[in-house]
């Protein structure tokens, strides 16, 4: 059906008779940050020798972690979360508050838009983004320390100046509703989905995207979200890694964290109940054409969380991992791939969960599921070979050793530490506890954490 010689000319006079307009690039000479700040005051210092960690508390209540490096001489990554999140919101505005980072981030910042913005930043080593997740809202950025103040003033800004920008806004909201568009039509996009939403216990929050969903975002609504977030900066916590001297970035720390709004108001993230089902469960999702299926084997249950659990299970995830390739792709040649994978939470509530993953032909899911449970009980009956725990112990070295020398595992490090409201000092303390693992320990793993009566098989399967 294209188009005939005629219709193209007649195109062609009606875009001649309109008023078309040479494009005007949009360059702003304004500073980035022309308000002059009152800033804050240092109020406490501590130091923490073993690590080289310097802590600040700020006269407006938030908290900096410094921890300056000598592994790459321009980068300085930074992050800072406060308690709260999605969690405090009912779950007719969750969408909202889901998606009102991305709105805000979409928008541009006080007087620049999406496309003055980034030109403003030309010529800068700087990213700085907002985030809101479901038990705590934040900030992450990095840049060079040539461009940490246009770092911080960008940090400032995010907390005090949003912008709401209905154009950018419509078109993130048709940029969703195109994604999912053929997403019911994706095999591992519905498998993901139905897997999450088991799992979440159908709870609104763990269900998969939706028209319905897209639609329930509204533009004022998360703009009212973000800006209640970001309003008292008194429980925020900074840190801070890279390429600096604190005695150096004392005064810009001062003069922008110092000048976020504080109100004082005391917040805890909401427990919203949503655990995993307890019990047997199994359950076949049928999606697709190809010859091909995907086999999820989940355990979950409350935990005790700590050092010794968490090495315990993730030494676990390893040794089973190994003998699952042994047996299901070297020894059966049955799985395009297989792994197993444990996961762990302090709060709301100490839980575990162990995931055991592979893909194999339709009619070999039984037979592979069987093997699997099989190589569980063998460790259940006699515990982890002691060749297979030494694999794990010489890899968690090598892999430690290389992070400790590493600005990205430092920050993701002591910011989950201080988040768990765990001592900061126990990464020195890792290496000796891998040590102490034993065949009989991750026996009885095995027997406390991979019970068949809490046990939950999921497997996606081709339509015919």
């Amino acid at each position: 059906s294209l188009p005939d010689e005629s219709t193209i000319g007649k195109w062609i006079s009606n875009v001649k008779q309109e008023d078309v307009r040479a494009y005007v690039d949009q360059v702003s000479k304004k500073p980035l940050l022309d308000t002059v700040l009152s800033g804050g005051k240092i109020i406490s210092e501590k130091q923490i020798p073993e690590l080289g960690i310097t802590e600040l508390s700020l006269s407006n209540g938030v908290k900096v972690v410094l921890k300056p490096t000598d592994f790459k001489n321009d980068e300085i990554s930074f992050t800072a979360f406060s308690p709260g999140g999605t969690s405090l919101y009912s779950d007719e505005d969750f969408q909202s508050a889901a998606f009102a980072t991305s709105i805000i981030r979409s928008g541009g910042i006080a007087e620049f838009n999406s496309i003055q913005l980034p030109k403003l930043l030309s010529g800068k080593r700087v990213s700085v983004s907002p985030y809101i997740s479901e038990r705590s809202e934040g900030i992450s950025g990095s840049s060079n320390p040539k461009d940490l103040e246009t770092a911080l003033q960008l940090t400032y800004l995010y907390f005090t100046h949003p912008r709401k920008d209905a154009e950018t806004f419509k078109g993130l909201i048709a940029q969703q509703k195109g994604a999912i568009a053929n997403r019911g039509n994706d095999p591992n996009s519905v498998f993901a989905d139905s897997v999450a939403a088991i799992l979440g216990n159908y709870n609104i929050r763990r269900t998969g995207p939706s028209l319905q969903k897209i639609n329930q975002i509204n533009l004022d609504r998360a703009f009212e979200i973000y800006k209640d977030r970001f309003s008292d900066a008194s429980d925020f916590t900074f840190t801070f890694v890279g390429s600096f001297k604190p005695d150096s970035i004392k005064p810009l720390l001062g003069k922008y964290l110092g000048s976020l709004p504080s109100v004082n108001r005391k917040e805890s993230p909401r427990d919203l109940g949503i655990r995993i089902p307890a019990g047997k469960l199994d359950k076949k999702i049928y999606k697709g054409q190809e010859p091909k299926a995907n086999v999820r084997l989940v355990f979950s249950g409350d935990y005790t969380y700590s050092e010794k659990h968490n090495i315990q299970l993730d030494a676990l995830a390893e040794v089973l991992s190994i003998k699952l390739i042994e047996r299901l792709r070297e020894d059966e040649g049955g799985v395009y791939g297989v792994g197993a994978r444990a996961s762990y939470t302090k709060f709301p509530k100490g839980r575990y969960t162990f995931t055991i993953s592979f893909g194999c032909a339709p009619e070999n899911v039984e037979k592979l599921i069987s093997s699997t449970l099989d190589e569980i009980n063998k460790i259940r009956q006699n515990g982890a070979q002691l060749v297979d725990i030494q694999k794990f112990v010489a890899e968690e070295t090598r892999t430690t050793e290389t992070q400790l020398k590493d600005n990205g595992f430092w920050l993701g490090y002591l910011n989950n530490q201080l988040q768990n409201q765990d001592d900061p000092k126990e990464v020195l303390t890792y290496l000796d506890a891998l040590k102490e693992l034993t065949p009989e320990a991750l026996k009885a793993t095995v027997q406390y954490r991979l019970s068949e009566n809490n046990f939950i098989r999921l497997v996606l399967l081709p339509e015919k």
